[in-house]
């Protein structure tokens, strides 16, 4: 029989335990999706923040940041819930939505397609009114960078020299695996 000591000892054993699994997880996954995930380049409009806590960042947009609800496919996604766009690589070497779904799409896999995981920014608009387009987010739109490099990288993307190299996934999650400028890999992410 276990005395009332042991038994905490245990529970608390269990519990970080438990805890350090969740987090070795959660590193793995990001690990996984930077080093094997596809890659693409989409232009980028960023923004000068800052984080109490992590430091200097550049806010990123991205053209299919806003996407036409005419591409939208099949139902309306659930409030809050995640949905699909797909987007097709163009001549140019630029990449646009094509479609949008409440589901990932079972395509066929392509050199020109893929699909990004993505959620609204701010509430669909309801049948009926003006609005053309959501605006969505990929988890891709903040990068942290080096102390004072935020307003240059703002710079750069006013003069359209700015890029995001990102990893996607086959469930269509993405993670910046690094910053371009005129093409070429400045800023990489560390894998840890």
């Amino acid at each position: 029989m276990m005395g009332a000591p042991s038994r905490i000892l245990l529970s608390l054993t269990i519990v970080a335990l438990a805890q350090t699994t969740v987090l070795a997880y959660m590193v793995l996954d990001r690990v996984r999706l930077l080093a094997s995930g596809r890659e693409i380049t989409l232009p980028v409009i960023p923004v000068d923040p800052r984080d109490l806590f992590r430091g200097e960042y550049a806010r990123l947009g991205y053209d299919v940041g806003s996407v036409p609800l005419r591409l939208l496919e099949g139902p309306r996604p659930r409030a809050n819930a995640a949905f699909y766009v797909v987007l097709e690589k163009m001549p140019d070497g630029s990449w646009q939505a094509v479609k949008m779904t409440s589901e990932l799409p079972q395509e066929p896999a392509s050199p020109d397609r893929i699909a990004l995981k993505a959620r609204s920014s701010y509430a669909w608009p309801q049948d009926g009114l003006r609005e053309t387009a959501v605006r969505v987010r990929y988890g891709i739109e903040s990068y942290f960078v080096p102390e004072g490099q935020g307003r240059k990288l703002e710079a750069l993307a006013r003069e359209k020299k700015l890029a995001s190299l990102i990893a996607v996934d086959g469930k269509g999650n993405a993670a910046i695996k690094g910053i371009l400028i005129d093409g070429v890999l400045q800023y990489e992410e560390p894998l840890f």
